[in-house]
Order: structure tokens, then sequence, then C-alpha cells
């Protein structure tokens, strides 16, 4: 895949997706030890839970933010592939674009609950009081990845569709069989550390 917009946004996906990973660790590690807390120490973390609902939100936006930066939303492509070029290219600008629009829409609706909380000074309702700024402004910060990842593409499928519907339809279209086993055996080797 040779998308010059992928290759500047997958760098940034990856490394908040493996942020991410790391905050899903910790988390983890918390709720082993509020269990065995609760078992046999009759002691517990409080707001485990919320740090769980807040994990579970902020991964859900970059998550969907690095899924479309490697193309991995789902697609319903059964008649797409069967169609003419023309109409291929089509129905793929329309998904970047009704994408790129869910996207920003989105993102300005995180903004104004995270407003909200900021003029509230609202605060989880758990022992620790945690002000939701803190993770809203983390949640805030993937729907934002997702909105300009989505904008990007959906731009440049405007101007592919304008010059090069071809390009467009590799690029934007669902994956075919040989690229989904191409990028397979691409991490294969990666995990494996052998060269392309």
């Amino acid at each position: 895949m040779d998308n010059p917009i992928t290759r500047i946004i997958q760098p940034v996906a990856r490394l908040a997706a493996i942020l991410c990973g790391y905050g899903i660790l910790l988390l983890a590690f918390a709720i082993g030890v509020e269990v065995i807390g609760r078992k046999w120490f009759a002691f517990s973390l409080q707001g485990v839970d919320d740090f769980g609902g807040f994990a579970l939100a902020i991964t859900a936006a970059i998550g969907a933010s690095y899924t479309l930066a490697h193309r991995g939303h789902t697609r319903i492509d059964v008649f797409l592939l069967r169609m003419p070029a023309f109409w291929q290219a089509v129905l793929n600008v329309a998904a970047m674009i009704t994408f790129a629009v869910f996207a920003v829409f989105a993102f300005f609706q995180a903004v104004s609950v995270w407003r909200e909380s900021q003029l509230f000074m609202s605060v989880a309702d758990s022992p620790l009081q945690t002000p939701l700024i803190y993770p809203q402004g983390a949640w805030v910060f993937g729907q934002f990845l997702l909105a300009i990842f989505a904008l990007a593409f959906a731009v440049h499928a405007l101007l592919l569709f304008a010059g090069d519907r071809k390009r467009l339809n590799r690029f934007y279209g669902p994956a075919t069989v040989d690229e989904e086993v191409e990028a397979e055996l691409e991490a294969r080797r990666a995990r494996e550390g052998t060269p392309s």
C-alpha cells in the first residue's frame, strides 16, 4: 500500500495505540490487585471501576483512529466489488466523506461534554472524586485523532476522485484478499525480524 496519507498517519496511530495498550495493562494490574485485596486482605482500591470506564472510552476512540489508519473498519463489499470502477469510486469517496462527517461530529460532541464538565467542575461519583476533565480530555484527544485522520483521508479521496479513480479504489476500497494476505505476511516477518 503506497497511500501517502497512510504513511503519515500510521506512526501517530501506532504510538497512540501502544500508549493505550500500556494503560490497559496498568488497569489490568490494578484490577488484579483489587480482586486479590478483596478476597484475602479485606481492602479495596477505590475507583478502579471508574478507571475501567475511562479506559474503555479512551481506547475506543483511539482504537477507531488506529483501525481507520490500517483500513480495518468493516465494509460490506459483497456488491461493491462487482460494480464498474466508476461506481466503486463514487461509493468509496462517499464512504470516506460520510466517515469524516461522523468523526468530526463526534469530536465536537466530545468537546461539548468536556467543556460542560469543566464549567461545572464535574467529578466522578466515586470515593476518589476524579475530576472528569482529565479522562475526558484524553477521550477528546482520541476523538480528535479520529476526526483529523478521517478528514485527511476524505480530502485525499476527493482529490483522487477528480484525478485518479483507479488509485482511489485501490487506497480507499475494501482490502482485497491478496492485500490482507500480504499484510499478514508482513506482520509475521516483522514479528520474526526477517526482512521483507
